[in-house]
């Protein structure tokens, strides 16, 4: 069950963010031509500000899948310069790199979440407190840290000549 929710979890959330994203801004765009009711183009205000908390969440763990899947792009042509031996390593000190900055906007981000929970900031349409949409900051680069080491651990991580044909 731990497995399926490990392959699971971040393509149910993009596909559940990406209908609501749809959903949002079709109603806004019927409420706007075909619907003068007040009462449903107020409505259309909130559905516009939904749509935006939903399109943020998807960037953020559609940048999450990416990286579980090996399919972040990457500049590695020139990997092919190095001996044999050094191309298993070709891509570690860009990970690290990469791992030193998701840590880094993790703890931003639990900075950024701390303070609206100290100073509340509600959303202007849907009073919804700021610090829920924020929460996806930290929470995604953390998401990210462990599917890039996770990659690792299972091997996943590609040499220089065996990448996928998304890098370059």
């Amino acid at each position: 069950m731990l497995r399926a929710l490990d392959r699971s979890i971040e393509p149910a959330l993009v596909v559940l963010l990406s209908v609501v994203l749809v959903a949002c801004l079709t109603y806004s765009a019927l409420v706007r031509y075909f619907i003068s009711d007040p009462f449903f183009t107020s409505l259309s205000h909130q559905a516009e500000e939904l749509a935006v908390f939903a399109f943020i969440w998807l960037l953020y763990f559609g940048s999450v899948l990416a990286t579980r899947d090996g399919a972040h792009f990457r500049v590695s042509a020139h990997f092919a310069l190095l001996p044999q031996s050094w191309q298993r390593w070709a891509l570690l000190p860009g990970d690290i790199a990469w791992q030193a900055f998701n840590l880094f906007v993790v703890w931003q981000g639990l900075q950024l979440v701390s303070a609206t929970m100290q100073r509340p900031e509600p959303s202007l349409s849907l009073q919804v407190p700021m610090q829920y949409v924020y929460a996806v900051i930290p929470l995604a680069f953390a998401l990210t840290f462990i599917r890039l080491l996770q990659r690792y651990l299972r091997g996943e991580a590609h040499a220089a000549g065996s990448h996928e044909t998304s890098q370059l």
